[in-house]
């Protein structure tokens, strides 16, 4: 299989890196960071050629590990490096025991990943459908598009996917670069934690915290970008670690840093909100140490940062006039009234979503669970607040805060209530324990993660999935708890602790609400078109049977008309429509937008190649109550209905 030269790549880059005198983690961190800029600047000067083909990122591979090699090969003839792989470190049966449990989940979850197709909500609309997109413009370009958001959201996640789908001629490894994500993020946690102070049952306790995260098994297997930014967070807070001791930081760092930082911000906007305290803690700190001298790393950090990121600004700023463009819809989400007891609010109902502990611990059957009472709790303190829970100023969509949330299996909404409450004992024990309360390196590290949430609250209304964002905060956390539990309870707590972790992390491997492995239906017995639908299945019907109608007419321009409103919402789900109509072997079919020309997309209509589609078949969605579509006119042409299935009519050249 060709996607094996990615991973070679990446071991290669390992082998390079790493050195006797560096923890084997800390170069997997490296290796990874340098890897995701190859990616970003090979894929970028391939999309300026229009040459992201099969040909050319074969090319692309075969180039790199020839010259990864040979740079490897080299440091062997010069005694640099050896063939020798890291030595593995004795452990005690104990944490043998632990770390197979957290092998146990991540070998389940890769399976889960392979085996089912990309199926979340978002990556229907626009994780996958931009993939496919590039595929066909053979560029990262914007083009004319239904969904804003296939186009102004950052794109390394999909990036990474798209050099696996060219390789593997489909979508069958797509979920595994999160899987990678949550496999360096695990490493890297154990690894802060190390910088931190941790001995090696504070490491492996972090390592199983960050393994048993509900919300990341659930997430993990998936196309969705909440895990792969996390990773890039964790790579950024260890090289700000590793930089500290230096008063003069080496370049190798510096450039780790501004990498770590600028593939966190182009993989998801929420690394702009993450990324920040970490960055002023690091700038304030060398403020101190080198005074004006601080100019040099900081100018290699902003050169690094915009060299991975300006080839997006400028996309965006084409097309929108604003390199950090925001989806039309995404104003809905900024926080429209900024007072104390608003901000207190957003605190309070953010923490709230990670509360269900009863059922989470499975003693729903012996204690009454606790959601109804901190609901209550949660209602009176907006009483004396002032503000009413589900304001529209400070909740998206207006009214959809209604409480604590229960239990979940929903990688959307999942909830990560036992990891809360270690964190918070943590954070109590830290500040009530002097010895531990005085080492500024701790005290930063959590006040960067602190500061981090804060500013999530601060800047975006509360949201039904607002816990997606939380996933990187609870990752980096991880360290922070198995730092201070090390230093004041002893092994046999928390080895305790360390199982009920993964004793309860279980139901969230097995029952994943849209992957499961043990229901009746389940991933290894529906077929794979079928699990695309697993969020709609009522949309089997009519996609099967609309694409199937659309094979008999032996047409190979298919234009899209996905709702005929001017932003039309996320409602309406495009990749499965280029799966289904491309199993059709027999020609290559070609897809383009009809929209409304008060799209800010639209534009694109106009220009080259996108002015020169004209389809033979129009595929309309809208939405469930509105009336079947009966003729659509573009450029001049008529198309009339000839077959209908509510959401979908098709319509042919008149």
């Amino acid at each position: 299989m060709l996607t094996v030269l990615i991973l070679l790549s990446l071991l290669v880059l390992f082998l390079i890196i790493h050195n006797s005198e560096r923890d084997w983690r800390s170069s997997v961190l490296s290796a990874a960071v340098s890897w995701g800029v190859i990616v970003s600047l090979a894929t970028e000067c391939l999309s300026l050629l229009q040459l992201l083909t099969f040909g050319s990122v074969l090319a692309l591979w075969l180039l790199i590990n020839f010259a990864l090699g040979w740079i490897y090969y080299r440091l062997i003839k010069l005694g640099k490096r050896s063939l020798k792989l890291p030595t593995i470190p004795k452990i005690t049966p104990v944490s043998l025991v632990l770390l197979a449990g957290v092998a146990f989940i991540v070998g389940t979850v890769t399976i889960i990943a392979i085996v089912a197709p990309p199926n979340n909500w978002d990556s229907m609309t626009y994780h996958m459908a931009r993939v496919v997109h590039w595929i066909q413009n053979r560029s990262l370009a914007h083009y004319p598009t239904y969904y804003s958001a296939q186009l102004v959201h950052p794109p390394f996640a999909e990036i990474a996917i798209l050099h696996l789908q060219i390789l593997s001629g489909g979508d069958r490894f797509a979920n595994l670069v999160q899987v990678f994500s949550m496999i360096g993020s695990i490493i890297g946690s154990s690894l802060i934690a190390q910088q931190l102070g941790a001995d090696r049952r504070g490491q492996i306790f972090a390592t199983v915290f960050c393994a048993t995260l509900p919300m990341g098994i659930l997430q993990s297997s998936s196309t969705q970008n909440d895990y792969v930014v996390c990773f890039w967070l964790v790579c950024l807070a260890h090289f700000v670690l590793l930089t500290l001791p230096y008063k003069n930081p080496p370049t190798y760092l510096v450039l780790n840093i501004g990498a770590s930082f600028g593939l966190a911000i182009f993989t998801k906007s929420s690394g702009y909100i993450f990324a920040f305290p970490f960055m002023v803690w690091l700038f304030v700190w060398y403020v101190n140490q080198m005074r004006w001298k601080m100019w040099k790393p900081a100018a290699m950090v902003a050169a690094i940062f915009f060299s991975l990121n300006i080839g997006h600004y400028l996309r965006n700023f084409d097309l929108y006039r604003n390199p950090i463009a925001t989806a039309e819809y995404s104003v809905e989400y900024k926080i429209e009234i900024y007072s104390l007891p608003t901000f207190i609010s957003n605190i309070i109902r953010n923490l709230s979503l990670h509360n269900d502990i009863v059922r989470h611990l499975g003693l729903q059957g012996f204690i009454t669970p606790f959601t109804g009472i901190i609901t209550k709790l949660v209602t009176i303190i907006h009483g004396f607040l002032g503000v009413d829970m589900s304001d529209s100023r400070i909740t998206h969509p207006p009214n959809s805060y209604h409480g604590v949330p229960g239990l979940s299996f929903d990688e959307n909404v999942a909830g990560n209530p036992l990891h809360l409450l270690l964190i918070l004992i943590a954070i109590a024990i830290f500040i009530f324990y002097g010895k531990l309360r005085s080492n500024k390196k701790i005290l930063a590290y959590i006040l960067s993660i602190t500061i981090g949430f804060l500013l999530l609250c601060w800047m975006l209304k509360l949201q039904p999935y607002q816990s997606r964002h939380h996933l990187s905060l609870f990752v980096l956390s991880g360290a922070f708890v198995g730092t201070v539990f090390c230093k004041i309870l002893n092994r046999y707590v928390i080895t305790f602790l360390a199982v009920i972790f993964l004793v309860t992390s279980i139901q969230f491997v097995f029952n994943n609400k849209y992957r499961p492995i043990t229901t009746q239906n389940n991933i290894f017995n529906t077929s794979r078109n079928e699990l695309y639908f697993t969020n709609r299945p009522q949309l089997i019907k009519p996609f099967f049977e609309a694409t199937d109608f659309i094979k008999t007419t032996n047409c190979a321009d298919i234009g899209l008309s996905l709702g005929a409103e001017k932003t039309p919402s996320a409602q309406y789900w495009e990749y499965p429509i280029w799966i289904l109509l491309k199993n059709n072997t027999n020609q290559v079919t070609k897809f383009g937008h009809i929209l409304n020309p008060a799209n800010l997309s639209a534009v694109k209509s106009q220009v080259y190649p996108y002015s020169q589609f004209n389809p033979c078949v129009i595929l309309a969605i809208r939405r469930g109550k509105e009336a079947p579509v009966e003729t659509i006119n573009f450029k001049d042409k008529t198309y009339v209905k000839k077959w209908a299935l509510n959401p979908i009519t098709v319509l042919l050249l008149n």
